[in-house]
């Protein structure tokens, strides 16, 4: 009996020994961080390599109708700010789709952008969606020390965080 028990251990010494030593799966991870200034009647998706993954509108902040003649109030839409971490390592394309409401007419008018980042496992990247002009939007990459400014921002709302991984 005694040496039952004894067998009935080690064996379970041994499976945990052997679970321990099984190489785990470890995913990797890059998290990226949007930011986009207010905006008006607009609306913005985010795509990820053509995968559409989230939109990027802040609540709307105002609404005005200003002359009779306007069709749609103008929406001012909150700075906003998302942080989003992705599984996917290596090079990776973000890109916008924007549709502008022009509220005199109600005509719309489409912008995009893109930009293209080398993600790396545990790397952390700020990414900046702003007009380029009057007709048309940019991403460009910003630095750490820009991107702390905008995180400590209050006026940026912060929107749903976007988690590929889980």
């Amino acid at each position: 009996m005694k040496h039952s028990s004894f067998f009935k251990a080690s064996l379970v010494m041994l499976v945990s020994v052997i679970s321990l030593l099984m190489p785990q799966k470890i995913s990797a991870q890059s998290t990226v961080y949007f930011f986009m200034r207010k905006i008006w009647n607009t609306e913005l998706d985010v795509y990820q390599n053509s995968k559409p993954i989230f939109n990027m509108v802040g609540p709307v902040t105002k609404s005005k109708q200003i002359k009779s003649a306007m069709v749609l109030p103008i929406e001012t839409q909150a700075p906003c700010k998302r942080k989003a971490v992705f599984s996917a390592t290596g090079k990776t394309i973000f890109s916008i789709d924007a549709t502008y409401t022009n509220p005199v007419n109600a005509k719309t008018a489409k912008y995009a952008a893109e930009i293209q980042l080398n993600l790396t496992d545990g790397a952390t990247y700020y990414v900046f969606i702003t007009r380029k002009g009057f007709n048309d939007f940019k991403m460009e990459l910003l630095s750490d020390k820009e991107a702390e400014k905008m995180l400590k921002d209050k006026k940026f709302v912060a929107l749903d965080d976007y988690d590929e991984v889980n």
